[in-house]
């Protein structure tokens, strides 16, 4: 394996073990998760459905990561779910004036920008990611077109 190969096979099992991570912590202390989530601006009022939701996408995510024919659907996933969570910090302090404290991070004391420049991180991995496996399948797709040209 090359080392930009193995470089990008870093990066999705950062990714993976991110979301894994995330995912089941969340479940684990649902109660305390829960609580937050239907407090939360903005979002308080779909804290029923988010509680469950944003756990299973997590854990959802860290499995199709793991599948190599689904890891296209994950990463334009995870550049989303990223993108709509710092647009809806964001949208929380320009619009409703509220302060409160992120809910987990991997670190004591998260603030919002600290969560909202690890979220932007993710995504940038997520996207370099994409770039990388757009390269590999066309170089893939140009490698099966000359051995077919060959063969005739």
């Amino acid at each position: 394996m090359s080392v930009k190969g193995w470089l990008y096979e870093c990066i999705y099992f950062v990714l993976i073990l991110n979301f894994f991570y995330e995912g089941i912590q969340k479940l684990a202390y649902l109660d305390v998760y829960s609580f937050w989530v239907s407090h939360a601006p903005v979002i308080r009022k779909f804290g029923t459905v988010l509680q469950y939701a944003v756990p299973f996408v997590e854990i959802v995510i860290a499995v199709l990561l793991i599948i190599h024919r689904y890891r296209s659907v994950a990463l334009v996933t995870i550049i989303a779910v990223e993108t709509g969570f710092v647009l809806w910090v964001m949208s929380v302090y320009l619009f409703t004036g509220y302060l409160f404290w992120p809910y987990h991070a991997l670190w004591n004391n998260p603030t919002w920008m600290q969560k909202m420049a690890y979220g932007l991180m993710l995504a940038w991995l997520a996207f370099a990611a994409i770039c990388y496996t757009g390269k590999k399948e066309n170089e893939h797709k140009k490698l099966l077109r000359n051995t077919s040209a060959h063969v005739n």
